[in-house]
C-alpha cells in the first residue's frame, strides 16, 4: 500500500472537555468527517475534513476550532457522493440558532 504524503491543510479540532455531545456538528458536516465517540465529537477521518467549518458554526459550546497542520490531503472523491440538495437541507436545518430550532 502506497503511503500518502502529508501536506499542510486546515483541519477541524474538537476540544473534548468543552463538547456537550449534542451532535449538531456531526449532523452539519457534509463529508461525514466527524462522529460522536464516547459522548464527544471526534474527527474520525482527516481525509474527509474539508476545513470549511460548517461544524464550528453550529456548535453551541464553541468546542471546535480550525488548525493548520500536517495531514493527509482532502479526499476530493467525496464530493461525488454528496447530494447537493441534502447538503443545503442540512445547512438550513443546522445553521438556525438553537432558540429557533425549538419552535
Amino acid at each position: 500500500m502506497m503511503k500518502m504524503s502529508l501536506k499542510i491543510k486546515r483541519m477541524i479540532i474538537a476540544v473534548s472537555d468543552a463538547c456537550a455531545g449534542c451532535g449538531r456538528c456531526v449532523n452539519s458536516c457534509p463529508t461525514g468527517a466527524l462522529e460522536i465517540v464516547e459522548d464527544r465529537a471526534e474527527l474520525i477521518n482527516e481525509r474527509l475534513c474539508d476545513g470549511f467549518g460548517s461544524c464550528i458554526a453550529v456548535c453551541p459550546e464553541n468546542a471546535l476550532y480550525i488548525e493548520e497542520r500536517e495531514a493527509e490531503p482532502f479526499d476530493w472523491s467525496i464530493l461525488s457522493r454528496i447530494d447537493f440538495e441534502v447538503f443545503i437541507e442540512k445547512l438550513e436545518k443546522h445553521y438556525k440558532p438553537l432558540q429557533l430550532q425549538k419552535e
